[in-house]
Protein backbone atom coordinates (compact mmCIF):
# COMPACT_ATOMS: atom_id res chain seq x y z
CA UNK A 1 0.00 0.00 0.00
CA UNK A 2 1.07 3.37 -0.98
CA UNK A 3 2.00 5.92 1.49
CA UNK A 4 -0.24 9.38 1.65
CA UNK A 5 2.32 11.22 0.64
CA UNK A 6 4.35 9.00 -1.98
CA UNK A 7 0.47 8.74 -3.49
CA UNK A 8 0.28 12.28 -3.89
CA UNK A 9 3.50 12.47 -5.32
CA UNK A 10 3.20 9.85 -8.08
CA UNK A 11 0.16 11.36 -8.74
CA UNK A 12 1.68 15.28 -8.90
CA UNK A 13 3.82 13.15 -11.69
CA UNK A 14 1.13 11.33 -13.72
CA UNK A 15 -1.17 14.77 -14.13
CA UNK A 16 1.71 16.21 -15.51
CA UNK A 17 2.98 13.61 -17.89
CA UNK A 18 -0.60 13.39 -19.10
CA UNK A 19 -1.34 17.01 -19.76
CA UNK A 20 2.15 17.37 -21.76
CA UNK A 21 1.17 14.00 -23.23
CA UNK A 22 -2.81 15.26 -24.40
CA UNK A 23 -1.10 18.93 -25.26
CA UNK A 24 1.73 17.13 -27.78
CA UNK A 25 -1.10 14.95 -29.28
CA UNK A 26 -3.27 17.86 -29.68
CA UNK A 27 -6.03 16.15 -27.95
CA UNK A 28 -9.29 17.74 -27.88
CA UNK A 29 -12.04 15.12 -27.06
CA UNK A 30 -10.99 11.96 -24.24
CA UNK A 31 -12.49 9.30 -22.35
CA UNK A 32 -11.43 9.26 -18.57
CA UNK A 33 -12.50 7.35 -15.80
CA UNK A 34 -12.80 8.87 -12.23
CA UNK A 35 -10.73 7.34 -9.60
CA UNK A 36 -11.80 4.97 -6.92
CA UNK A 37 -10.04 6.39 -3.87
CA UNK A 38 -9.62 3.06 -2.18
CA UNK A 39 -8.22 1.57 -5.49
CA UNK A 40 -5.42 4.44 -5.28
CA UNK A 41 -5.86 4.87 -8.59
CA UNK A 42 -3.94 7.70 -10.70
CA UNK A 43 -6.44 10.59 -9.90
CA UNK A 44 -7.70 11.96 -13.00
CA UNK A 45 -9.77 15.51 -11.61
CA UNK A 46 -6.76 17.54 -12.15
CA UNK A 47 -6.38 16.24 -15.49
CA UNK A 48 -10.26 16.82 -15.82
CA UNK A 49 -10.04 20.62 -14.97
CA UNK A 50 -7.30 20.92 -16.76
CA UNK A 51 -8.87 20.07 -19.64
CA UNK A 52 -12.17 21.93 -18.94
CA UNK A 53 -9.46 25.43 -18.74
CA UNK A 54 -7.89 24.41 -22.38
CA UNK A 55 -11.68 23.49 -24.35
CA UNK A 56 -11.73 19.98 -24.66
CA UNK A 57 -13.73 17.92 -24.35
CA UNK A 58 -14.61 15.07 -21.53
CA UNK A 59 -16.25 11.60 -21.40
CA UNK A 60 -17.19 9.64 -18.65
CA UNK A 61 -19.02 6.03 -18.04
CA UNK A 62 -21.48 4.82 -16.19
CA UNK A 63 -21.33 0.80 -15.52
CA UNK A 64 -24.20 -1.20 -15.78
CA UNK A 65 -23.12 -4.21 -13.57
CA UNK A 66 -26.42 -6.45 -14.46
CA UNK A 67 -25.95 -5.59 -18.38
CA UNK A 68 -22.02 -5.89 -17.68
CA UNK A 69 -22.03 -2.62 -20.16
CA UNK A 70 -21.27 1.13 -20.08
CA UNK A 71 -22.66 4.21 -21.29
CA UNK A 72 -20.74 7.26 -22.23
CA UNK A 73 -21.39 10.40 -20.82
CA UNK A 74 -20.20 14.14 -21.79
CA UNK A 75 -18.59 15.67 -18.27
CA UNK A 76 -19.23 19.36 -17.85
CA UNK A 77 -18.04 21.34 -15.31
CA UNK A 78 -21.39 22.14 -13.22
CA UNK A 79 -22.11 18.31 -13.65
CA UNK A 80 -22.01 16.40 -10.07
CA UNK A 81 -20.71 12.91 -10.15
CA UNK A 82 -22.47 10.40 -7.74
CA UNK A 83 -20.62 6.61 -6.12
CA UNK A 84 -23.06 4.10 -7.46
CA UNK A 85 -23.66 1.03 -5.16
CA UNK A 86 -20.27 -0.55 -6.65
CA UNK A 87 -18.50 2.13 -5.74
CA UNK A 88 -17.56 3.91 -8.74
CA UNK A 89 -18.09 7.48 -9.76
CA UNK A 90 -20.10 8.13 -12.10
CA UNK A 91 -22.00 10.77 -13.96
CA UNK A 92 -25.35 12.09 -12.33
CA UNK A 93 -26.31 13.19 -15.89
CA UNK A 94 -27.92 11.54 -18.51
CA UNK A 95 -25.91 13.53 -21.45
CA UNK A 96 -25.03 10.78 -23.68
CA UNK A 97 -22.06 10.89 -25.82
CA UNK A 98 -21.30 9.64 -29.41
CA UNK A 99 -17.50 8.47 -29.38
CA UNK A 100 -17.48 9.43 -32.88
CA UNK A 101 -14.72 12.27 -31.79
CA UNK A 102 -12.76 10.53 -29.44
CA UNK A 103 -8.88 11.04 -29.68
CA UNK A 104 -8.01 9.49 -26.58
CA UNK A 105 -9.21 6.75 -23.26
CA UNK A 106 -7.39 7.00 -20.30
CA UNK A 107 -7.29 3.62 -19.16
CA UNK A 108 -6.90 2.85 -15.16
CA UNK A 109 -4.49 -0.58 -14.80
CA UNK A 110 -3.01 -2.01 -11.97
CA UNK A 111 0.42 -3.32 -14.57
CA UNK A 112 1.41 -3.41 -18.07
CA UNK A 113 4.04 -4.99 -19.82
CA UNK A 114 6.83 -3.56 -22.12
CA UNK A 115 4.22 -3.98 -24.78
CA UNK A 116 1.36 -2.70 -23.82
CA UNK A 117 -0.67 -5.40 -22.71
CA UNK A 118 -2.31 -4.40 -19.23
CA UNK A 119 -3.73 -5.99 -16.39
CA UNK A 120 -6.37 -3.90 -14.77
CA UNK A 121 -9.06 -4.40 -12.16
CA UNK A 122 -10.53 -7.43 -13.34
CA UNK A 123 -13.84 -6.74 -14.28
CA UNK A 124 -13.26 -6.51 -18.55
CA UNK A 125 -15.49 -3.19 -18.75
CA UNK A 126 -12.30 -1.42 -20.40
CA UNK A 127 -11.44 -4.68 -22.02
CA UNK A 128 -14.56 -4.55 -24.09
CA UNK A 129 -14.65 -0.47 -24.71
CA UNK A 130 -11.07 -0.69 -26.51
CA UNK A 131 -12.31 -3.33 -28.56
CA UNK A 132 -15.90 -1.97 -29.11
CA UNK A 133 -13.87 1.33 -30.27
CA UNK A 134 -10.86 -0.41 -32.20
CA UNK A 135 -12.03 1.08 -35.67
CA UNK A 136 -11.56 4.77 -34.23
CA UNK A 137 -7.90 5.73 -34.27
CA UNK A 138 -8.22 6.69 -30.48
CA UNK A 139 -4.83 7.10 -28.59
CA UNK A 140 -5.29 4.47 -25.45
CA UNK A 141 -3.01 5.84 -22.57
CA UNK A 142 -2.72 3.84 -19.52
CA UNK A 143 -2.38 5.43 -16.19
CA UNK A 144 -0.23 3.50 -13.64
CA UNK A 145 1.34 4.07 -10.47
CA UNK A 146 4.16 1.71 -10.41
CA UNK A 147 6.58 0.90 -14.06
CA UNK A 148 6.28 -2.07 -16.24
CA UNK A 149 7.12 -5.32 -16.01
CA UNK A 150 8.41 -7.79 -18.46
CA UNK A 151 6.00 -9.91 -19.82
CA UNK A 152 2.01 -10.34 -18.75
CA UNK A 153 1.92 -14.36 -19.18
CA UNK A 154 -1.74 -14.35 -19.64
CA UNK A 155 -3.12 -12.28 -22.33
CA UNK A 156 -5.76 -13.53 -24.78
CA UNK A 157 -6.68 -13.09 -28.35
CA UNK A 158 -9.27 -10.16 -27.80
CA UNK A 159 -6.83 -8.23 -25.45
CA UNK A 160 -6.35 -4.71 -27.12
CA UNK A 161 -2.57 -2.94 -26.03
CA UNK A 162 -1.88 0.22 -25.19
CA UNK A 163 -0.37 3.05 -26.93
CA UNK A 164 1.22 4.79 -24.42
CA UNK A 165 1.67 4.27 -20.42
CA UNK A 166 2.08 7.10 -18.42
CA UNK A 167 3.96 6.27 -15.02
CA UNK A 168 5.51 9.16 -12.46
CA UNK A 169 8.44 8.82 -13.58
CA UNK A 170 8.53 8.21 -17.71
CA UNK A 171 5.61 7.84 -20.33
CA UNK A 172 6.20 5.08 -22.76
CA UNK A 173 4.63 4.62 -26.06
CA UNK A 174 4.12 1.14 -27.38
Amino acid sequence: MLDAQVYIKRNHQIQNHCLALMENLNIQCFHTYIAIGKNKEPETQTIIQASWAHGRKVLISKTDFHKRSMSHHTYEVADKIKVSNYGVPEPFNENFASMDDLQAILVPLLVVDRKGNRVGYGKGFYDELLTKISYLKVQKIGLCMSGLVDLIPYVEEHDVALDYCITPHKVYRF
